[in-house]
């Protein structure tokens, strides 16, 4: 059993045949509409993680209004059913925050891309434990994913560093701001304690393993969603179709399956979804 982040299952990036997705070759075409969504900007903030200046940017407008880039109600972002056009004008006002151009556009190496990391195990027995499924601590295990995705992201007890890009700012133009961080200060708010084996420190839980996924464990994150709908996602708007309650659950099968493999796919969505091929249909894994 994995005991520490070295234990990670992950793909390191390299400077030639492959380089990390975001680089400083892609700064020119995403670097500066890369916005941020409020599913993860809204519960970094209301915890005052630190992750928080890691993962992203202050919104200018924020700043521009007086609030330091270190204050966490600088940070805003984007509702997840909000339509492109209106989050593209917002995005331009400076009303919402970019992904931090620093952490993911600084090298062609980035940061790796874990399959099974030692913070989710973490976050796995501690919600193992909250369910009643095997005994011991919870709140052990709880704590000690919450200090490991945090460290995965440079996060040390003491003083650290944090990296903006400059206001109008090329890549390599940042500003640099010291952060104190102590756990134990961060730990004692009623929000992040654990609140025991019960429904709110479960979603504790599930929240904190929604944090440490960001930007890397592929779709670890929307299969987490699905099976326990944290976090809550807004889903009604232009974004996600209009007038959806929740996500899709499952993906339709492809268009060569149907034309290629007719008798098979109809048989197949017969006995799975009474005929219909339907994204919002509960598949026999969720059942």
């Amino acid at each position: 059993m994995m005991t520490a982040l070295t234990d990670n299952m992950q793909y390191v990036y390299n400077t030639s045949v492959n380089k990390y997705p975001l680089n400083p070759d892609e700064f020119g075409k995403t670097a500066l509409r890369n916005n941020m969504t409020a599913a993860i900007i809204t519960p970094l903030r209301e915890l005052k993680d630190p992750r928080l200046f890691v993962y992203s940017e202050p919104a200018p407008a924020k700043v521009a209004a007086g609030l330091s880039p270190l204050n966490h109600q600088a940070y805003q972002g984007a509702p997840s059913d909000e339509g492109l056009d209106d989050m593209s004008t917002k995005v331009q006002a400076g009303q919402y925050s970019l992904i931090n151009r620093y952490r993911y556009y600084g090298t062609y190496i980035g940061e790796p891309t874990i399959q099974i990391g030692y913070p989710e195990l973490c976050f796995n027995i501690a919600e193992a434990l909250n369910r009643g499924w095997a005994t011991g601590s919870a709140e052990e295990y709880y704590t000690k994913g919450i200090q490991a995705s945090q460290n995965f992201y440079g996060i040390k007890e003491g003083d650290n560093s944090v990296f903006f890009l400059k206001k109008d700012g090329k890549i390599g133009e940042y500003d640099t701001y010291a952060l104190k961080f102590n756990f134990t200060d961060y730990y004692a708010q009623p929000s992040v304690k654990y609140a025991g084996n019960n429904a709110e420190g479960l979603e504790q839980v599930l929240t904190q393993k929604y944090m440490a996924f960001f930007q890397n464990s592929g779709w670890e994150a929307f299969y987490n969603h699905r099976r326990t709908g944290i976090p809550k996602f807004d889903v009604g708007g232009p974004g996600t179709g209009g007038g959806r309650t929740s996500l899709p659950l499952r993906w339709q099968y492809p268009d060569n399956e149907r034309s290629t493999n007719a008798a098979n796919y109809t048989e197949a969505i017969k006995r799975q979804f009474n005929g219909q091929d339907d994204v919002d249909a509960v598949m026999w894994l969720l059942q």
